[in-house]
């Protein structure tokens, strides 16, 4: 497979990320740090912006540092001209400020990022802009409170551009795309689009197929409510999509609910027991906020430029949202913003 066509779409368009509604973040920090928080509500205001150029196809999570302050983690993205391997670096909300971790992320367009205990989990992506071996099937967790990454078992499938969750203690991947490149040998497909899904449980550090999703969700979003994964958006290779299905681990069952109004890639996270969706797709810039309850969705604010990742927060008792990474379309020499949302 040549990444480079995907590429046009993800640098035009982005990547991911996702996580469960639990809490990001402990209610410490000072009071200056709660005023510059202050904005209307169902607004977005520009933050401290990554450093460096710009980046592309990266992931994020969140976890709170040694003083409860919610710290927002960028991982991986490549320059679009073959440049991967970029250092992991660290958004702390309370203070507004980036710095530069010593481990790196290797790969880009990855499976999502998701945080189980002290260590945040990402699987497969791409190694390389355009190669004959540019997807990776390499698990890693990302020991942030040593700096470090610690290789897990691999990825059954050489799989890139898809999402994750944790449900009781263990992480759920529904890669987007799966490499051809070597196919019928193991760990590669007949077609790159994939429904394959897994679940990985870090106790035993193996791997084990699920129930494949009934629709194509690659460069979707993701986000775990009430013990359920909800896969929204994305491409069924380079066609829009806008189904939502909800996995159940109970039962290993998936379920179809209502489509998002807009479709294609988007990037999400569990807000108040909502999923919370930006679609970048050929209508620009959107936001929605799904009701499980009523199962249907409405318009929210949506960032001003589009972005790798966004997390949930919570500082001082209130609760945001960051979006971070993504280039301006394919200007690669302009800084990734950051973006915070107050409902």
């Amino acid at each position: 497979m040549k990444v480079l066509a995907s590429l046009f779409v993800a640098a035009a368009t982005g990547l991911l990320a996702c996580s469960s509604d639990a809490p990001t973040g402990l209610e410490s920090a000072d009071a200056g740090a709660e005023a510059a928080l202050a904005a209307a509500s169902n607004s977005w205001s520009p933050k401290a912006p990554y450093p460096g150029h710009g980046l592309f196809q990266g992931f994020a999570a969140t976890a709170p540092n040694s003083a409860g302050q919610p710290v927002v983690y960028r991982l991986g993205g490549t320059d679009g001209e073959g440049g991967t391997g970029f250092p992991v670096h660290a958004y702390n909300v309370a203070t507004n400020a980036w710095t530069i971790m010593t481990s790196r992320a290797g790969v880009f367009g990855s499976n999502g990022a998701s945080k189980i205990g002290s260590k945040i989990y990402f699987s497969g992506g791409y190694n390389a802009v355009e190669t004959p071996s540019s997807f990776t099937n390499a698990f890693w967790a990302f020991d942030y409170t040593r700096d470090r990454m610690i290789p897990k078992a691999n990825l059954p499938i050489f799989g890139a551009e898809g999402v994750s969750g944790v449900i009781g203690g263990k992480l759920y991947v529904l890669p987007g795309a799966c490499s051809g490149d070597r196919y019928p040998n193991p760990g590669y497909c007949a077609q790159e689009p994939t429904r394959r899904f897994y679940r990985y449980d870090p106790a035993t550090d193996t791997w084990v197929n699920r129930k494949a999703s009934p629709h194509f969700h690659r460069s979707g979003a993701a986000g775990v409510i009430n013990d359920k994964l909800y896969v929204v958006g994305g491409f069924n290779g380079f066609t829009p999509v806008a189904n939502l299905d909800v996995y159940d681990p109970s039962t290993n069952t998936w379920t179809s609910l209502a489509p998002i109004p807009a479709a294609g890639r988007a990037i999400g996270t569990v807000l108040g027991g909502k999923l919370f969706v930006i679609t970048s797709g050929s209508s620009g810039l959107r936001s929605y906020v799904y009701t499980p309850g009523t199962n249907s969705w409405r318009g929210k604010a949506a960032p001003a430029q589009p972005h790798d990742g966004v997390v949930r927060v919570s500082l001082n008792g209130s609760v945001h949202l960051v979006a971070v990474g993504g280039s301006h379309g394919l200007d690669l020499e302009i800084p990734n913003d950051t973006e915070l949302y107050t409902p």
